[in-house]
């Protein structure tokens, strides 16, 4: 199954907000939330938050059919959520565009 892995910056002052997204996806918005994940072609995803001296980063982990489209299946699909997401958590990050970092080793036990 195809991977991806997402390191994006939050810019400074978002963090609280963007916890609070996260909460309310796994909250008040997981269905649709769940919904979503099936459009974008998404089987597993793995969000973390990490707090270093240079910043916060959020780090996106996704398996699925093609992640480089995960997006663009959201965004064409132009449901509530996806509405959303655009409205409120991509001006969290900064940005609505992903960019998946260079492969250094990809290893899994067969």
């Amino acid at each position: 199954m195809p991977t991806r892995v997402y390191v994006i910056p939050i810019p400074p002052g978002n963090t609280e907000a963007l916890k609070s997204a996260f909460a309310e996806m796994e909250g008040a918005r997981e269905q649709q939330c769940i919904d979503n994940r099936h459009v974008m072609g998404i089987t597993r995803e793995f969000v973390s938050l990490h707090e270093t001296a240079q910043g916060d980063l959020l780090v996106a982990y996704l398996e699925g059919d093609d992640p480089d489209k995960a997006v663009e299946r959201m965004v064409a699909s132009g449901s509530d959520y996806a509405r959303w997401i655009a409205e409120v958590v991509f001006p969290l990050l900064g940005t609505e565009h992903l960019s998946a970092g260079q492969v250094l080793a990809d290893w899994r036990d067969r």
